[in-house]
């Protein structure tokens, strides 16, 4: 069996031939429209400035110095989107002709940067969280008119690489809860993320993957019922025993695993994360379905970590699932 086929049955929420690790075991596309520069102070696709951080190995932020304006009302003629027809994909057309594994792997475009983070990178965050309240109308005709924008660019990726999953970045909440109400979600944003996924769907891409950060647990109905295949993230912060249970037959986990306490910290040992790494699989894929283990930039913080959990998801991704088959408790 391909890997490919292998995240086939798990994305069915069929029991794999073993837990997969998703940067190992797929081909990531490169968002070359640039939504943020990546490791690097400069510019945007939107003409927003980003700051690198070097106490974390220059991961960027925005530059919350550059604010483009400060009112809803206003996004009209302040907002200049990218135009797309202007933008040099022939990287991405050289990229996707060089994988040519795709009979063996899946290939994923990642799209940074969705219509609530966008709006917050413009406005500022605080700006953003309070016109949301204030001008919620015009925030919606925002929000619409930037995933007008995601749906013409993701049909211009899908026409150049033919990608079979699509991750769409929004990050929804802190790690105590979401940012505002259930019904401004339910409003403002939802309605635009199902149009973005049913606008996928029908230009091909197989599975469509929300990554959020934070404690995102309410809102896993929402997302189904929006028609998201997986999620992405997966933090602990998050009762992931509780939504295993409750969701675990319709949504496709992809965690990073424990970055906070585990993989970020440079005393763990070996032996923590290897445990780590089982427990996860448990506590996500005890019935033996529904688990792509994903790769994070949390865990390239600390490369020693990053490559003690790699190692230990191939060593126990298969003898896992050969456990859970023969309907047999696994450890370490």
């Amino acid at each position: 069996m391909t890997a490919k086929e292998n995240m086939e049955k798990i994305f069915r929420h069929e029991k794999p031939d073993w837990i997969p690790h998703l940067g190992s075991e797929a081909y990531g596309i490169r968002d070359y429209i640039v939504e943020r520069p990546i490791m690097t102070t400069g510019y945007d696709a939107w003409g927003c400035h980003w700051i690198s951080c070097a106490d974390s190995l220059n991961i960027t932020h925005p530059d919350t110095s550059d604010i483009k304006f400060d009112d809803v009302t206003q996004w009209r003629e302040k907002v200049v989107f990218p135009d797309l027809d202007k933008i040099d994909f022939t990287p991405m057309e050289e990229e996707a002709k060089a994988f040519t594994d795709r009979d063996s792997r899946m290939l994923q475009y990642v799209s940074l940067n969705g219509i609530f983070e966008r709006t917050h990178i413009l406005m500022g965050f605080e700006n953003a969280l309070c016109e949301i309240i204030t001008e919620p109308e015009e925030y919606g005709a925002f929000l619409a008119a930037i995933a007008d924008h995601k749906i013409r660019l993701f049909q211009k990726v899908y026409d150049i690489c033919q990608p079979d999953i699509l991750v769409y970045h929004d990050d929804m909440a802190i790690q105590t809860g979401p940012y505002f109400a259930p019904d401004l979600y339910k409003k403002y944003l939802f309605p635009q993320y199902k149009r973005i996924v049913d606008a996928a769907r029908e230009m091909g891409y197989k599975y469509v993957v929300h990554h959020s950060c934070g404690k995102v647990d309410s809102l896993i109905p929402d997302w189904i019922s929006c028609g998201f295949d997986g999620w992405d993230s997966v933090m602990q912060c998050n009762d992931l025993v509780q939504v295993k249970k409750d969701f675990g037959d319709r949504i496709v986990f992809m965690p990073g695993l424990d970055t906070q306490r585990i993989l970020g910290p440079k005393e763990s040992t070996r032996d923590d994360i290897e445990k780590m790494v089982v427990e996860w699989m448990e506590m996500l894929a005890g019935d033996g379905t529904g688990l792509i283990i994903d790769s994070t930039v949390a865990y390239s913080l600390n490369p020693k970590n990053e490559e003690i959990c790699l190692g230990s998801i191939q060593k126990h991704g298969r003898a896992f699932m050969d456990a859970k088959k023969a309907g047999k408790a696994y450890h370490v």
